[in-house]
């Protein structure tokens, strides 16, 4: 076949075309989505809804005694690190100075695979040619930094967490991670029975008057019954371990603390603190097409008013930092 000039035009843009379809692929297969979010709320608004909760997070820690520059943490009115857990956080300084506290079962996913996104990495062939978990990708290519390091980072950086109803928080925990051990494996639900799961059961199954029960999984009654009576505070789990405890927000100055009811409009800000144009793409999980509200009343219904009680009393301090309430939950 003899090359016209036609036919060169047409396969040189047929080579353009196809390497503009690649490089759109790979951006969303890594977590990059327009920053048009098409929010009506204007930005001063959605300003002055966050000042209002990073005030609200300040007059609760300073309620308990819980500051950045506390001295003694023996002073503080309630358990609570002594200093910021470094470690667990996520510094992106090559591209912008932000620091990133996951919360398991808040956003992670998405976030996480964002922080990627901005290395150029591809996720999803990492996560299935080395069987991880987005957390292990996102640690290998992130990795921690402890004190003293840390502390000069924060001072530069601007931070952000986000979080959700602590109750929904706790659900949604059990139902991916506990609830069925057949079904997404690649989560790490046989790890999780064998840790906790297995044990749950053993403890709780006739206590809580489910002898019959012949599952081998705990149910979410002997989930919340376990939650009830660890002490949270020298041992929990990444996925239900309190806010508080975890990214300690009384410790370290947030600028961000997004929020899951106003997602979109908090993520909106962040991207204008930080100057980045593109945020995450949200992967969320499938519910089998119940709503929230079905979810809430399928399994919060199972407990108690006083059970329901004491559980808030466990994440009490997550409702009082973040605005949360528990009414809702008492009248499933």
């Amino acid at each position: 076949m003899r090359l016209t000039p036609s036919r060169i035009v047409y396969a040189f843009l047929s080579v353009i075309v196809f390497i503009l379809l690649i490089q759109t692929l790979h951006t969303i297969t890594n977590g990059f989505f327009a920053t048009d979010h098409g929010s009506s709320v204007p930005m001063e608004e959605i300003e002055q809804r966050m000042s209002q909760r990073l005030k609200q997070v300040a007059e609760t820690c300073a309620k308990y005694n819980i500051r950045p520059d506390s001295v003694n943490s023996a002073d503080y009115a309630i358990p609570h690190p002594p200093a910021p857990q470094y470690s667990v956080l996520y510094y992106q300084f090559q591209r912008t100075k932000t620091v990133y506290c996951p919360i398991y079962k808040a956003a992670s996913t998405s976030m996480l695979h964002w922080l990627l996104s901005m290395k150029h990495i591809n996720v999803e062939y990492e996560m299935k040619t080395k069987h991880r978990q987005i957390s292990e990708v996102a640690r290998q290519h992130y990795p921690s930094i402890d004190y003293p390091a840390a502390a000069e980072l924060l001072k530069e950086a601007k931070k952000w967490m986000v979080v959700r109803h602590p109750f929904e928080r706790i659900l949604s925990a059990y139902r991916d991670k506990l609830e069925n051990t057949t079904i997404g494996r690649e989560h790490g639900t046989l790890h999780f029975y064998e840790k906790y799961g297995r044990k749950i059961v053993a403890k709780y199954r006739k206590a809580t008057g489910n002898q019959d029960e012949t599952r081998i999984e705990p149910t979410f009654a002997e989930f919340v019954a376990y939650l009830i009576d660890t002490d949270l505070t020298l041992y929990a789990d990444d996925h239900w371990i309190p806010y508080y405890l975890f990214c300690t927000p009384c410790l370290i100055n947030y600028d961000v603390i997004i929020q899951f009811e106003t997602l979109q409009e908090d993520v909106q800000l962040l991207l204008n603190l930080i100057g980045e144009k593109r945020g995450p793409l949200w992967k969320h999980s499938k519910s089998a097409g119940r709503s929230k509200t079905e979810l809430i009343r399928s399994y919060y219904g199972q407990l108690s008013r006083e059970t329901i009680g004491k559980l808030y009393d466990k994440y009490r301090i997550d409702f009082e930092l973040f605005g949360y309430s528990i009414d809702g939950y008492l009248l499933v």
